[in-house]
């Protein structure tokens, strides 16, 4: 249950106070959610009705970044328990606040408690998704929702994605080459577009299959021949018709591709048809679908378990084979990291082992009596740690109890008189051996008894009503015979006077003044034999110590722990272990603590203080808070870390138009380029390629190089004719949009350019790369902080 940045004396005390049996210990373990930029205080406020608000603030050296989680502890007075209101600011180098938690707890007098306050940048995990938005989304959900905006297991597109995004579902599946006939198969999220090569001659399909030409025979066609083919095919120039001319030499504008033009890339099949024709192709089909066999590609919202070719990521929200849990999965659902290690066990002290994906949680048992801890050990007392609650039977005589297994069974008689006479003192037994709480009391007998011979005539009584009083009391002489010590009648100061106080200046006495204004009158002086704190006698007994009695010196070595003086006792070990902690004894299988022993067991002052890591170093098996794979290669690849490490194309956490940011979209804004993804953005893993057009194919949109209103409509694009050709993004201009819907991205602005009027009227989603300062935009860009951009 304990702590990260100190055991004993390194917790940091929020609200001084005395150290008094009723006040209350408060643990308060600081953690964050995700990844906050990096902190550098601390400001702790502690509300209670009963008083004013206390706020501490706690840095570390130099201003280092703080670790989290991190412990800080408080005495709370017993005058201020009830209902505590706990606030958390977290600033960063600049003063500026980057994340705040809040918690309302009930304490105790005297109770021990752990609470748990955790950081968050307005309410979301402080890594965020770099504002991308849930396009092709690829954290997938175990069974399939068709329109949530991911490509889950089991679809092959999401209708909720944009058009032209990765991941979205393909309104037509024609692809604009005669020579493959299209299908479609599939609905909804299930969509599959299939191109499957013509290859027998059709007249009148617009297709000149490969191995075919252009022949008449008196108005009939030759065997091997088809009337779609060119005519002109090989004159060099690309004819109406024709998507290329066989004519003209590799490599030059309109010149036919060959299979070396048209190989598949990552995630795309390639296939060249119409070889040899004027006709001929490439045909690029993406690959939507995952499968069990190897084929390079990570289609869009495909992941290692249902894709062999997907990298397993740490930060892509799901658990996979091989990880400890996912960072990207948010507490408290099924596999997600611990963000704190608690075990409820006061007798532990807890601490993360590994990072990342492969956090787990270690737990260091306490064995020493360490007072103040919340932990009593096997074999400890409250004599020895103020942790343990006293115990009758356990043979030590501990705060509250008179004794325990030596209690008395009768009481010695009360000093007697010059006469040999009792008097009027008594030993009485009172309290209970089972309760640890028998003890011998001194009363004095106050009552007048006329009857009773008893050797006591009490106070303010006389002969007329106790038998033991003298008849001659206040004559002016003692008389003996009639029991006297003294005689009211004396002049007072004088010998023979009755005392009227008793002191002896011995602390160490309890003076009674017996059978006070009666000639029996007389002063006993009985050694104080009660550990009594703050009567400033200190008794003679083998046990008295500080611990017992404030009155009494601490002594090291007595084998009792005299808090707050002491914080450890050699002489206090218990089960073959030593009574002060030594470098044995510390915790050792916290990679991110230091732990080291401070003071000397001799002078019983020996305490382990944790001294967290905080820089970022090569090999000591630690990742402290703010360092990635980049800096220390003891931190594994995060995705969503806002660092582009090994194994990642770009960081989720990028906001757009940084560089490594993700690609929400492979549109490059150029018709005359297949554009094809890779990967997604959940994983860190997206990349885009553009493979260029170079087939005079109508109603693709593209001109390329060679092409002409000839061959390629597209080439001389009319506004309103129903086509979409070069230049042209809508037509007719009543399917031009007049508003951006909004891509999901806080950090892009949507923009409207064109003209309805022209057909080229489209939507850009301008990244937000400029700190906004006090402006409110919902973007924190990456590289901005909170004293630049009031977003982050």
């Amino acid at each position: 249950m304990k702590r990260s940045l100190g055991w004993a004396l390194a917790l940091t005390a929020l609200a001084a106070c005395h150290h008094k049996d009723d006040n209350a210990v408060l643990l308060v373990v600081v953690t964050a959610s995700g990844t906050p930029p990096a902190v550098t205080s601390l400001e702790v406020t502690l509300t209670s009705k009963a008083g004013s608000p206390s706020s501490n603030r706690y840095s570390r050296e130099g201003d280092s970044p703080i670790a989290f989680p991190t412990t800080l502890s408080a005495q709370i007075p017993a005058y201020a328990t009830g209902d505590i209101q706990i606030d958390v600011r977290a600033t960063d180098a600049n003063g500026a606040t980057v994340a705040t938690g809040h918690e309302v707890i009930q304490v105790r007098a005297g109770e021990h408690q752990t609470v748990y306050v955790r950081l968050d940048c307005g309410g979301d995990v402080c890594v965020v998704d770099g504002g991308t938005g849930n396009d092709d989304g690829g954290m997938s959900t175990p069974s399939p929702r068709c329109g949530n905006g991911r490509v889950d297991p089991g679809e092959t597109c999401d209708k909720a994605i944009a058009p032209g995004d990765p991941g979205a579902c393909p309104a037509t599946c024609d692809d604009h080459i005669a020579c493959t006939r299209d299908t479609r198969s599939g609905n909804d999220c299930t969509v599959v577009c299939a191109h499957d090569e013509i290859r027998e001659p059709i007249a009148g399909d617009g297709c000149c299959p490969s191995g075919t030409g252009y022949s008449e025979n008196d108005g009939g066609v030759d065997a091997g021949m088809d009337l779609d083919c060119s005519p002109t095919c090989g004159n060099g120039v690309v004819d109406n018709g024709e998507t290329c001319d066989t004519g003209i030499a590799r490599g030059a504008a309109g010149a036919c591709p060959t299979t070396a033009d048209c190989l598949p890339t990552t995630c795309a099949d390639s296939m060249l048809v119409s070889v040899g024709t004027c006709s001929a192709a490439c045909v690029r089909t993406p690959i939507v679908q995952s499968g069990p066999q190897p084929d390079s590609c990570c289609p869009p919202g495909a992941t290692n378990a249902t894709d062999v070719d997907c990298d397993k990521v740490c930060g892509n929200g799901l658990k996979e084979a091989g990880e400890a849990c996912d960072v990207g999965i948010v507490p408290p659902a099924e596999g997600a990291c611990p963000i704190n290690c608690d075990d409820h066990n006061a007798c532990s002290i807890d601490f993360f082992v590994g990072a990342g994906c492969a956090r787990t949680c270690g737990h260091f048992m306490i064995k020493l009596p360490i007072s103040g801890d919340g932990c009593c050990p096997p074999g400890a007392t409250n004599a020895t740690d103020s942790d343990c609650a006293p115990k009758c039977g356990n043979k030590v005589v501990e705060r509250g109890e008179t004794c325990d297994g030596n209690c008395p069974d009768e009481c010695p008689q009360a000093p007697p008189d010059r006469f040999g006479r009792l008097g009027c003192l008594r030993w009485t037994l009172a309290g209970d051996a089972d309760q640890c709480t028998k003890r011998c009391e001194l009363i004095e007998n106050t009552t007048c008894d006329l009857d009773a011979k008893d050797g006591c005539c009490p106070a303010r009584c006389n002969s007329g009503n106790d038998a033991d009083c003298s008849a001659r009391c206040g004559n002016g002489v003692i008389e003996t015979t009639q029991g006297e010590e003294c005689d009211l009648g004396a002049v007072p100061g004088a010998p023979d006077s009755c005392p009227l106080k008793c002191d002896d200046h011995n602390s160490c006495t309890e003076d009674h003044l017996v059978s006070a204004g009666t000639c029996a009158a007389r002063c006993v002086y009985i050694p104080i034999t009660a550990f009594r704190a703050g009567d400033g006698c200190c008794p003679q007994a083998a046990n008295a110590s500080f611990y017992l009695d404030t009155d009494c010196g601490s002594r090291c070595g007595d084998g009792v722990v005299e808090r707050p003086i002491e914080l450890c006792d050699y002489a206090a070990g218990t089960m073959g272990m030593a009574g002060c902690p030594g470098p044995g004894s510390c915790p050792s299988d916290d990679a991110c603590s230091n732990y080291v022993v401070t003071g000397r067991a001799d002078t019983c002052s020996a305490a382990c203080v944790a001294m967290p890591k905080t820089t970022c170093a090569d090999d000591d098996k630690c990742c402290p808070g703010g360092c990635s794979a980049a800096n220390d290669n003891d931190c594994p690849a995060i995705c969503g870390d806002g660092v582009v490490e090994t194994g990642e194309s770009c960081d989720r956490a990028i906001t757009a138009g940084a560089v490594g940011a993700c690609s929400r979209s492979c549109d490059d804004g150029n018709a005359c380029t297949f554009d094809q993804a890779s990967g997604s953005i959940e994983s860190c893993s997206r990349t885009c390629s553009h493979n260029p057009i170079t087939g005079c194919i109508p109603d693709d949109g593209c001109c390329p190089p060679g092409c002409s209103a000839v061959n390629d409509r597209d080439c001389s694009p009319t506004c309103r004719d129903g086509h979409i050709g070069a230049g042209e993004t809508c037509d007719p201009p009543s399917t031009c949009p007049t508003a951006c819907p909004d891509d999901g991205d806080p950090c892009t602005a949507e923009q409207l350019s064109g003209d309805a009027n022209a057909c080229n009227v489209a939507c850009r989603h301008v990244p937000i790369t400029a700190c906004s300062g006090g402006k409110r935009d919902s973007c924190c860009p990456t590289g901005c902080s909170a004293g630049s951009d009031s977003d982050c």
